[in-house]
């Protein structure tokens, strides 16, 4: 499940950033569903949210990091399905912009719902997956309670 996740959104993410950068020009948006939701081409050098403008060569070596973990993690323990659908969109997620920083120096954005900054799919299974982990963490890993005889669970040793 990991890697087909893995793969899955790095060659749609690859894909839609092809079909953007040919069908689109920078800059310049294409209404889809106006006021609310644009195509808008733009080449982004920072990291997120254009935050750090042309430093985004700052990731390299995070998204380095963080794929080399999360292949030892899954080499190491065999975590549930949900986990390894939820960091295989990370790994091709982080790994859809880590090739448009390798290849163009920038990472191609094209989504633009104008109250937020412009993204793309590698960015969209990125948030889905830090949101999942977290909600797993949350509400995920609870040990269920056991009854006792008298149907009032046991408290936990000290």
């Amino acid at each position: 499940m990991f890697w087909r996740a893995a793969v899955f959104v790095f060659l749609v993410d690859q894909v839609v950033k092809l079909w953007a950068t040919r069908s689109l020009m920078v800059d310049q948006s294409l209404p889809v569903l106006p006021p609310y939701f644009y195509l808008t081409l733009t080449h982004n050098t920072g990291i997120a949210f254009g935050l750090l403008e042309g430093r985004g060569w700052l990731t390299i070596p995070l998204t380095l990091c963080v794929a080399g973990g999360l292949v030892w993690y899954h080499q190491r323990h065999k975590p549930s399905r949900g986990v390894q659908l939820l960091t295989g969109l990370l790994l091709g997620g982080a790994l859809g912009n880590f090739a448009d920083r390798i290849r163009l120096g920038y990472v191609v954005d094209m989504f633009d719902f104008v109250v937020w900054p412009v993204f793309n799919v590698a960015d969209m299974a990125i948030t889905c997956s830090l949101l999942g982990l977290m909600a797993l963490q949350f509400w995920g890993a609870r040990a269920p309670e056991t009854p006792t005889a008298a149907g009032v669970p046991e408290e936990p040793p000290r």
